[in-house]
């Protein structure tokens, strides 16, 4: 009997062999036995391995062909190999629960004139394959502006032409509300994409897919809509949010473009400012630049120390800033104080002895939250109660370190008189009079809707001390966005105000003459140390505790992987090693790993391409290995 390798969606990496009564199409859905259960898996290719003993049989068929259309199976392919996910934890990402339950999917209308005539590539037979190729016909449009205005118009003008268009935006809001601002004409023929699961994203991925709707309005999980675009459209294409916060943490805009190729499809991007990527393969111009009376930069040397009780350290809150906040209050208009920590202290020690709080999951910084009632991990977000004594001396007098936004609330409020001080916590916000509103980089969104005629950093130096190749970039980002979001060319313009420890002259001369020259000087200091866009960073975040052995009856249960070197009955078990082993298997690689040496941090590999990497990791993502064994994997390009 012919046989072929399955991918069973999940986190592993390996494709597992069965024997099949009929030839089947790569792509097409199967039931298999895994263990003592029954999974929908994937069809990959006719088996790579040589026949063996007691291989199992397919149970059901539930495709007589690839059931993912729209060049989506290739991008599970591509997205699997690139970014070290693997292709059943794509597809599992890719796939809404529905799908990959079993249930029967709608057909999916034939292809146009225009479509057959993109030649969609094969799918790939294998995983070594090299990169798909791409159809001549894919073509790519910016449309880097900071008027927010004049990109929707660009954008509605997309819309206007004929074909299916998608249209990507980086925050669920923002693709909402630009759904609800479309033209009646055009609201009829789109589809506003669910940022949750469930019956609301079958519904619309069954919509998709027999294209019922022309137009899809969607936040970053709508790059996996089954349509077949002829446009793609990615709407602040820099903007980190375009990242999945959850693993696999893949960019969607990386997404979108190859989606767009695979497609033939034109890809147009557009947003305030350009991502590396971008810039480096086209060298966009910045035209348009911010007045340099909206832009202040203020001496944090001189200025008041904003303190709260129960926390050390100190706020630094300027002249400038407070006479401003109070200036523009006074003349009816909104005003931002954007500080990037959330809470009342960014970490929280024993008064008695000086032990800080870590983790108990991944060992990282916990901030005080809810004044000090509840404790969250600046890394992974788990939640924690305040402990009720010190696990080092037995104290009971805890203390706070680097007062965070509720410590501001609290001192703002003994600053500013007559107006409200109120906390954005990503939720809307109902403003009459004149106020102070406090947030992280978050609360830009409400300049979409409020009159905000200031808008200050009070700690900028903070955001550049923070660990990563590319704090620069998001700190520059940060700020050019507070200059132009929400504004109207002709309005009243906005003050950027900056508080540093620093003259801010560098920061002051790049603002003012845009990021073509941020992104000249940025990108030459990252060719000299072979990092993104030039290199690739991945990131190794190991799990908490050291791979435990599964008991052999439970091994010989789950099936047979697709590795030629497996022995008949079971998987082989993959060895139990610390992060000092991984790294020296690594770097016998000839690659760079760099570890910060601290409780749960990841390992940071700089590689030219992710091969050597791969040969590493693969045994460590074998199907044997239970979920939390497997280490997260990030894949940095830009």
């Amino acid at each position: 009997m012919p046989l072929v390798d399955v991918i069973v969606p999940g986190p592993w990496w390996n494709a597992l062999t069965y024997e099949t009564d009929s030839p089947l199409a790569p792509g097409a859905r199967v039931r298999v036995p895994v263990g003592r259960s029954v999974r929908v898996g994937f069809v990959l290719c006719p088996a790579q391995t040589e026949p063996q003993k007691n291989i199992r049989h397919i149970i059901d068929t539930l495709d007589e062909t690839c059931a993912l259309n729209a060049g989506l199976w290739e991008l599970a392919l591509w997205m699997g190999r690139t970014f070290l996910c693997g292709v059943g934890l794509a597809l599992q990402t890719i796939c809404p629960p529905s799908f990959l339950k079993g249930e029967p999917v709608p057909p999916a209308p034939a292809e146009s004139s225009v479509a057959r005539t993109r030649a969609h590539p094969a799918p790939l037979a294998t995983l070594g394959h090299p990169c798909l190729s791409e159809p001549s016909t894919f073509r790519e449009v910016q449309c880097f502006n900071p008027w927010d205005g004049e990109r929707r118009t660009f954008y509605l003008n997309q819309l206007e032409k004929e074909g299916r268009t998608l249209i990507l935006f980086p925050e669920a809001n923002a693709a909402k509300a630009f759904f609800m601002s479309l033209p009646a004409s055009l609201r009829s023929e789109a589809l506003l994409w669910p940022s949750t699961g469930g019956k609301k994203l079958w519904d619309a991925w069954c919509a998709a897919r027999t294209g019922e709707v022309r137009i899809i309005a969607a936040p970053p999980g709508g790059v996996f809509a089954p349509v077949r675009a002829d446009r793609i459209i990615v709407e602040d294409e820099a903007n980190p949010a375009y990242i999945f916060q959850r693993p696999p943490r893949v960019p969607s805009r990386s997404l979108a473009g190859k989606r767009a190729s695979l497609l033939g499809a034109e890809l147009v991007l557009g947003g305030r400012i350009p991502s590396a990527r971008t810039f480096l393969r086209t060298k966009p111009s910045c035209e348009i630049l911010p007045e340099r009376k909206n832009l202040i930069f203020a001496d944090v040397h001189r200025s008041l120390k904003g303190e709260e009780r129960g926390v050390e350290g100190t706020l630094p809150l300027t002249v400038s800033l407070l006479e401003r906040t109070r200036e523009t209050l006074a003349g009816g208009r909104h005003v931002l104080w954007l500080l990037d920590r959330r809470g009342e202290a960014a970490e929280v020690f024993c008064a008695e002895c000086g032990h800080a709080v870590r983790c108990p999951r991944c060992g990282g910084t916990m901030r005080s939250e809810e004044a000090g009632r509840s404790l969250r991990c600046v890394r992974c977000g788990a939640r924690e109660p305040l402990p009720s004594r010190c696990p080092d001396c037995q104290g009971e007098l805890w203390s706070g370190r680097r007062p965070g936004l509720e410590a501001l609330a609290s001192i703002a409020g003994r600053l500013i008189h007559g107006s409200s001080a109120l906390l954005y916590e990503g939720k809307a916000l109902k403003l009459g009079a004149p106020s102070l509103v406090l947030g992280t980089r978050g609360a830009l969104a409400l300049c979409d809707g409020l009159d905000v005629g200031l808008a200050a950093w009070l700690d900028l130096d903070a955001e550049l001390r923070k660990s990563g190749y590319g704090t620069r970039f998001q700190t520059f980002s940060m700020v050019w966005e507070s200059c132009w979001r929400g504004c109207v060319p002709g309005a009243e313009g906005r003050t950027v105000l900056v508080q540093s420890r620093r003259r801010g002259l560098e920061w002051r001369e790049l603002l003012m003459k845009g990021w073509g020259r941020f992104w000249e000087r940025e990108l030459a200091l990252r060719a000299e140390l072979d990092i993104p866009p030039f290199g690739l960073m991945v990131q190794i975040d190991l799990p908490a505790r050291l791979p435990s052995s599964r008991p052999p009856e439970r091994r010989a249960a789950l099936g047979r992987p697709a590795v030629p070197e497996e022995s008949a009955g079971h998987f082989p078990e993959a060895p139990s090693e610390d992060r000092e082993a991984l790294s020296r298997l690594l770097e016998d690689e000839g690659l760079f790993v760099m570890d910060p040496g601290e409780p749960g941090a990841p390992l940071w590999v700089n590689a030219p391409s992710t091969g050597a990497v791969t040969r590493v990791l693969s045994p460590r993502f074998s199907i044997a290995r239970s979920r939390s064994d497997f280490p997260s994997i990030t894949v940095w390009t830009e």
